[in-house]
C-alpha cells in the first residue's frame, strides 16, 4: 500500500478552502463539544509530531464521545494505517467517506487501507472513482499503482506510478514500489534506478532497503543484497521476514552454517512459519545434515501435508541417508501434488537407480525432460541410466545431447562439462568448469572438477594450485581438520619442526599420498601421520613417520600441518617427479604367513591366483560410473583360475551371484587393510575397478589391473596403459561410456596371455 497522504484540517487549508469536519453533538451539548475540540487539537499536534500512539489514543477517545466525527474517523484511520493496522483503518476511513468526506486524498487513503487488507480490486475501484474528480492527483495515482502491483498488473502499475511521480517526484514510496514492479517484470537493473531515487529522498526507509536487497539478489549481487537486508534490520529489528531473506541469501552465497543460525533465530520468533522452515531445509540440505533435514521436513509437512517442497526436502534427506525406497515414496508424494515438478522427478529417478530399478528411473528422467526440455543434468543422468541398462549407443547419444545443451547456471555448466568429458572433450569441459566457478564460487564439485580436469590432462602445475581452491567450497570446508593451525605448503623450512600430515578424503587417497611422508622427513621434520583407524596398522610400515594416530585419537603437539592431498603442491610435483618408488607399504610378516596358509588351502594348483574388486563405496560421487555389477565379471570367472574376493563388503545385489560363482570370499576374516595387504601379497594379480584396493596393491608393489570408466579419475591421466604413480599397474579403459563388457573382454584376453606366460592352463 502507498504512504497515505496526511491531511489534517490545518494542512488542508494550505492547499484549498478549509475542509469542515461536521460534528454531531452528544447529549451534553457545549461541554462535550469543548472536550472534543480540545482532544482534536491535541491529536493534530501529536500527529504532526509523528507521535502516532498518542494521536490514536486521542482520536479513539473522540470517537467514544462522538462516533460520527468525520475528522476523528478519517485521521484515526490514517494513524492506524501509518501504524500498519489496515484492518482497523479501512472501516474508519470508509465511514468518514460515507458521512460525506469525499476528497481525492480521502479516496487515496481509503485505497491504501484496502490494499493493506488485500482487497486490491476494491482499491482499484476506489482510485478509479477518485480519478474522475482529479485525473492527475499524485496520491491517487500512487494508490492506484499499489492496487495494480497487488494484482500483478505490473506494466499498468508502473504507468500509475509514473503519473504520480510526474506531478510529485518527491514520493519515496512511489519510487520504491515502481522499482518492485520493474523487478517483477524481470528488469532488475531498471528497478535499481527507481530504488536509488527512493533512497536519495529517504535513505532510512526499511521497505526500500528490503526491495533493493531483493533486486540485488535478482542481479546475483548477493553481498550487497545482504547488506541492505541488514540495514533494514537496524530499523525494523530482527523480524521473521527479514531473517528469512538474510538466511536465504546467505545460503545462496554458500554460507549455509551462518544461514542456518539466522533462520533458526527466525523460527524462535515464528516456529510455524512455513517459509522459514523451508529455507532452513535448503540450508540443512546444503550442509548434508540429513537427520535434521528430515525432522524439519516433517515439521513442515505437519503444517501443510500438501506441500510439494516439503516432500522434496524429505526425499532429499532420505536419499542422503541411503533410505532409497522411502525417498522414492516421498518424491512420489511430491509428484502427486505437482506432477511437473522437475526436481522431484529427477531425484526420484536417482533413488530408483540406487534400488536397481533402472527402467523406472529412465521413465522419470523422460518425464522430467518433457517438462524441462534440453536440461544438461537430466540428459547426463539419463545417459548414465542407459549405460546401466546396457544401451551404450543410446547413452553416448544422450551424453552428446547433454554436452550440447544450453547451460547458464553453475550446476548446468558443471553437468555439461561432465558430459563433455564422457565424450573425451576435456579442453571444452575445462572451460565449462571455469564458467561454473565464475557463476558460483562456492560450487564445490565444479571447483574440484576444474582442478581434476587439469590434472587428468597432465597440467600438474596449474592443477595442484587450483586444487587448493577446494577449501573455499562449503561441502569440503565442513570436513576440514586443523584449519586453525599453520598450514605448510612447502614454502618454509621444516627442519627441527613437527609436521602433522592428515588424511582428508577416502582410503585410496590416503594410501596414494602417504608416500610423501618420507619426503617431509627427509627435510629434517618429525612427521606425525593422522589417518582413519582402519589404515593405521598397515601404515605402520611407512618409512619416515615418527608416530601414527587415528582421527579418533587425541592429536599430539605439532608445529605445522598439511592435508595429504596438498603434498603434491608442497613438493611441486610434475609428471616427471612423481615419487613412484614402490613398495612403500609392506604387509606384516606374521599376517602374511597366516594368509599364505589360508590361500594355499583353497587355491587350485598351478593356476593363477587373482584378487577381484568390482565395486567401491556406494556413496562415492562417481560410483555409478566406476563400479560394476558382479555378474559383469562372468567372462573372467569362466577361466580356470583361483579367484579371491578382496571386498570386505558386498552389495545386496551381488551376494547371491557371488555365493554361486566359486569365487573365494573370506568375509569378516579381512579385519582391516593390513589383512588385505597380507592377502594381496599371496596373489599373482589384482583386478579391480578404481577403488582403494588398487592403491593398496600399487603401494605394496603388486601387479594390479585397473578397470577404468570412459571419463576416469584424474590420477589415471589420458590415453595410456601405465601409471606414473604405480609402476606395477596396467590400465584398461572404456571406449564407450558404461561399456564394461568390452573392457572385461580385453581383460579376459590379457588374463589368458598371462596364464600362458606362466605355463598355466586356462
Amino acid at each position: 500500500m502507498s504512504d497515505p497522504l496526511v491531511r489534517t484540517q490545518a494542512n488542508a487549508q494550505s492547499q484549498s478552502q478549509p475542509t469542515a469536519f461536521p460534528f454531531a453533538p452528544g447529549p451534553s451539548g457545549g461541554a462535550m463539544r469543548a472536550a472534543v475540540d480540545d482532544a482534536l487539537r491535541n491529536a493534530r499536534t501529536r500527529l504532526e509530531q509523528n507521535d502516532l500512539v498518542s494521536a490514536r489514543r486521542l482520536y479513539e477517545g473522540v470517537l467514544t464521545m462522538a462516533p460520527d466525527n468525520i475528522e476523528a474517523l478519517h485521521l484515526c484511520g490514517l494513524v492506524c494505517l501509518r501504524q500498519g493496522d489496515a484492518v482497523r483503518a479501512e472501516p474508519l476511513i470508509a465511514r468518514s467517506m460515507h458521512l460525506g468526506l469525499r476528497q481525492p486524498w480521502n479516496f487515496a487513503n481509503h485505497a491504501a487501507a484496502l490494499v493493506g487488507v488485500g482487497r486490491h480490486h476494491d482499491a482499484l475501484a476506489v482510485t478509479d472513482a477518485a480519478l474522475k474528480l482529479d485525473a492527475v492527483h499524485p496520491a491517487v495515482n500512487a494508490a492506484r499503482g499499489d492496487a495494480l502491483l497487488g494484482l500483478e498488473r505490473f506494466d499498468e502499475a508502473i504507468a500509475a506510478y509514473d503519473a504520480a511521480l510526474q506531478r510529485a517526484p518527491g514520493q519515496p514510496t512511489a519510487w520504491s514500489r515502481r522499482g518492485a514492479a520493474l523487478r517483477s517484470l524481470g528488469r532488475p537493473a531498471d528497478a535499481l534506478i527507481s530504488l536509488d531515487r527512493a533512497l536519495k529522498i529517504d535513505s532510512g526507509d526499511p521497505a526500500t532497503h528490503i526491495e533493493r536487497g531483493h533486486t540485488l539478489r535478482a542481479l546475483e549481487r548477493r553481498d550487497e543484497a545482504l547488506h541492505h537486508y541488514q540495514l533494514a534490520t537496524v530499523v525494523c529489528g530482527k523480524t521473521p521476514a527479514l531473517l528469512h531473506d538474510s538466511g536465504v541469501v546467505l545460503t545462496e552465497m554458500g554460507r549455509a552454517t551462518e544461514a542456518l543460525a539466522v533462520l533458526d533465530e527466525g523460527l524462535k520468533l515464528a516456529p510455524h512459519d512455513k517459509k522459514l522452515l523451508y529455507a532452513s531445509c535448503v540450508a540443512l540440505d546444503q550442509l548434508h545434515l540429513r537427520e535434521e533435514l528430515l525432522q524439519r521436513a516433517d515439521r513442515l509437512l505437519a503444517l501443510d501435508r500438501n506441500s510439494t517442497a516439503a516432500w522434496v526436502a524429505r526425499g532429499n534427506a532420505l536419499l542422503g541417508l541411503d533410505r532409497h525406497a522411502e525417498a522414492a515414496q516421498a518424491y512420489s508424494e511430491a509428484l502427486a501434488h505437482t506432477p511437473e515438478h522437475v526436481d522431484a522427478s529427477r531425484n526420484c529417478a536417482a533413488a530408483l537407480r540406487s534400488l536397481g530399478r533402472f527402467e523406472d528411473a529412465l521413465e522419470h528422467y523422460e518425464r522430467a525432460l518433457s517438462v524441462a526440455s534440453v536440461n544438461p543434468e537430466l540428459l547426463y543422468n539419463r545417459a548414465v541410466t542407459l549405460q546401466q541398462l546396457g544401451r551404450y549407443d543410446e547413452a553416448l547419444t544422450s551424453h552428446a545431447e547433454a554436452a550440447r545443451a544450453p547451460a547458464e547456471t553453475a550446476q548446468g555448466l558443471y553437468t555439461r562439462a561432465v558430459a563433455l568429458q564422457q565424450l573425451g572433450e576435456h579442453e571444452t569441459a575445462l572451460r565449462d568448469y571455469e564458467r561454473a566457478c565464475e557463476r558460483d564460487p562456492h560450487h564445490g564439485a565444479a571447483r574440484r572438477s576444474e582442478a581434476y580436469c587439469r590434472l587428468l590432462m597432465g597440467d600438474f602445475e596449474k592443477g595442484w594450485k587450483q586444487h587448493e581452491a577446494r577449501w573455499n567450497a562449503t561441502d569440503v570446508l565442513l570436513n576440514r581438520r586443523h584449519a586453525d593451525r599453520p598450514l605448510w605448503l612447502g614454502a618454509e623450512p621444516v627442519a627441527g619442526k613437527t609436521v602433522l600430515l592428515h588424511a582428508e578424503q577416502g582410503y585410496g587417497d590416503t594410501l596414494q599420498f602417504c608416500r610423501y611422508a618420507s619426503l617431509v622427513q627427509a627435510q629434517g621434520a618429525t612427521v606425525i601421520l593422522e589417518v582413519p583407524a582402519g589404515l593405521a596398522p598397515l601404515l605402520g610400515s611407512l618409512h619416515g613417520v615418527s608416530r601414527i594416530v587415528s582421527e579418533a585419537d587425541s592429536t599430539p603437539a605439532f608445529d605445522l600441518q598439511c592435508p595429504l592431498m596438498s603434498l603434491p603442491l608442497a613438493f611441486r610435483t610434475t609428471l616427471d617427479t612423481v615419487p613412484a618408488e614402490t613398495p612403500y607399504l609392506l604387509a606384516d610378516a606374521e599376517r602374511r604367513e597366516i594368509w599364505v596358509q589360508r590361500v594355499e588351502a583353497i587355491a587350485k594348483p598351478r593356476r593363477l591366483k587373482v584378487g577381484l574388486a568390482w565395486s567401491g563405496n556406494p556413496r562415492h560421487n562417481n560410483d555409478e560410473n566406476r563400479s560394476l555389477p558382479f555378474a559383469a565379471l562372468a567372462p573372467l570367472l569362466a577361466l580356470d583360475a583361483t579367484f579371491v574376493c578382496l571386498q570386505p563388503q558386498v552389495r545386496e545385489r551381488d551376494r547371491e551371484a557371488l555365493a554361486a560363482s566359486g569365487v573365494v570370499s573370506f568375509g569378516d576374516v579381512l579385519a582391516d587393510f593390513a589383512d588385505t595387504a597380507a592377502l594381496v601379497e599371496t596373489l599373482d594379480l589384482v583386478i579391480s575397478v578404481d577403488t582403494s584396493v588398487v592403491h593398496l596393491a600399487g603401494a605394496t608393489g603388486r601387479p594390479v589391473w585397473v578397470l577404468l570408466p570412459r571419463a576416469p579419475d584424474w590420477r589415471w591421466l589420458l590415453e595410456r596403459e601405465d601409471s606414473p604413480w604405480y609402476p606395477t599397474a596396467r590400465l584398461f579403459r572404456q571406449t564407450r561410456p558404461g561399456d564394461w563388457p568390452d573392457v572385461i573382454g580385453r581383460v579376459r584376453d590379457a588374463l589368458i596371455d598371462t596364464a600362458q606366460t606362466h605355463g598355466y592352463p586356462v
